[in-house]
């Protein structure tokens, strides 16, 4: 690595070039517009190889500020307002509590386009993934469609129009880099979902993964893959077909194929998923749309009883005054739920101890 970059004297992360740091100074001063607009508390240390014994060199900041201030945030962020709709242009998109509230980890969570492999492996370990419980509200899709709440320097707060919520009438409420949507995306008429874990859209010369349970409207079909409409113009994505049809059959079976992902907080994509994030996204690949948390998810469908559970009905955790956790019913006492930030999405036991009721969004 080349340069070291330092926000208030400590060390926050590595580039390997000069385009490496204009980037992140000008993500930066979008995120921060302000607290900290001209990235005064950032420094740039240029490493050699004798750094470890050195330490490196400090650089003028105006070496790479006079490009970033011409560089900035787009006309399009810039004019984003209260109430004006705007999609998702990142591969999931993080929706936060508070603007700035990320950690140095978190940052490959907050740039465009997004790298949610590497922040993976930043969430090692379960006390990394415990953070996120008070941190991060959900998550959202690429093209997935928002309305504009609010904004605050860099950020913006939206609702996710498709994640319902009691929140707000919009749809699921959070904060995100403004950086992370685009606006005059059409995703009207017949769309195509990924059904891959991850899908591989080619799209003006560069290539996204996107997250099962991502959804782009078709244009036509081009052999195994499809021409469909971006956020970010026409494209070509394979890992994709037209939505499952549903049945609590094939519920389950979409379910299994996440066995083993990592719990993380606030997710539903297939790099990481919350106990009813899993089954917003499994839902969705079927073309459904339910609530986005456990509690509201409980307060839909149909009732049932515990002596009439059938293999496919979602079960509930908790209190009789609120959900705090669900799970896919198996059948023969068993379940399958992405459990808590120390687990992984598993198969156990049904804990009876806990369990408040179920509800039946399928009748076969």
């Amino acid at each position: 690595m080349r340069y070291e970059l330092l926000i208030d004297g400590r060390r926050r992360w590595k580039a390997a070039s000069e385009a490496d740091v204009r980037r992140w100074i000008a993500e930066y001063r979008e995120e921060h517009a302000e607290d900290d607009p001209d990235a005064a508390h950032v420094q740039v240390r240029q490493l050699s190889a004798l750094a470890w014994l050195t330490g490196g060199k400090l650089l003028e900041r105006t070496l790479f500020l006079i490009l970033v201030l011409v560089c900035s945030a787009s006309p399009a962020q810039a004019a984003l307002q209260p109430s004006q709709r705007a999609t998702i242009d990142v591969a999931v998109a993080t929706l936060w509590k508070a603007p700035n509230l990320y950690r140095s980890i978190d940052r490959p969570s907050l740039t465009n386009p997004v790298d949610p492999v590497r922040w993976s492996k930043n969430l090692s370990t379960t006390a990394a993934r415990v953070w996120l419980d008070s941190h991060v509200q959900t998550q959202a899709l690429y093209a997935q469609q928002v309305v504009v709440l609010a904004r605050s320097g860099g950020w913006a707060k939206v609702a996710v129009v498709d994640e319902p919520d009691p929140q707000d009438p919009h749809g699921y409420p959070g904060w995100l880099p403004a950086s992370q949507l685009k606006t005059g995306f059409d995703a009207s008429g017949r769309s195509v979902v990924v059904v891959s874990r991850t899908g591989q859209l080619l799209v003006h010369g560069r290539t996204l993964t996107l997250s099962y349970g991502t959804h782009l409207p078709l244009v036509r079909w081009s052999g195994d893959s499809a021409v469909v409409r971006t956020p970010d113009g026409p494209g070509t994505v394979v890992g994709v077909d037209d939505p499952y049809a549903p049945s609590n059959a094939s519920i389950i079976a979409q379910a299994k194929r996440f066995l083993g992902v990592h719990y993380q907080w606030g997710g539903l994509s297939a790099w990481g998923f919350d106990c009813s994030g899993l089954i917003w996204d499994v839902y969705r690949a079927h073309g459904l749309t339910i609530p986005r948390d456990a509690d509201p998810q409980f307060h839909h469908g149909v009732a049932v009883t515990r002596h009439g559970l059938r293999p496919g009905d979602l079960l509930f955790f908790g209190s009789k005054s609120y959900a705090e956790h669900d799970a896919i019913y198996l059948g023969n006492d068993r379940m399958l739920e992405a459990p808590d930030s120390a687990h992984r999405v598993r198969i156990a036991p049904v804990r009876w101890t806990y369990y408040i009721g179920a509800r039946r969004y399928l009748k076969s």
